[in-house]
């Protein structure tokens, strides 16, 4: 896997973590169904917000190759968009699937 690749996959899984614990926050603390999560690119400045159900949140977490990002923010050398709604479900594919397989926090 070459360099970007591996840059690419580190960026969406630290975004992943802090996903996480956003939910954790706004499941226990605030007892909310909606929360902001961030955009979970490939790019390390992007910090976008966009506004998720806790439940659409856990659907598209229920497969560690899939990653929400805003619409624009797709890398097509390392992921499909599998949903086209007011943000993108994108899943990788070849090794960025296997890379973010293995740093999924919930394996």
């Amino acid at each position: 896997m070459d360099a970007r690749a591996k840059q690419v996959a580190r960026n969406e899984s630290l975004f992943r973590e802090v996903n996480e614990r956003i939910e954790e926050i706004a499941e226990t603390m605030f007892k909310s169904s909606h929360s902001g999560f961030f955009c979970e690119c490939g790019d390390a400045d992007c910090v976008e917000l966009m506004e998720l159900t806790v439940e659409e949140y856990e659907e598209i977490r229920s497969d560690p190759r899939r990653f929400v990002v805003k619409p624009g923010h797709e890398l097509p050398d390392f992921e499909r968009v599998l949903e086209r709604e007011s943000h993108y479900v994108v899943q990788k594919i070849g090794d960025a699937g296997e890379v973010a397989e293995r740093l999924d926090p919930r394996s």
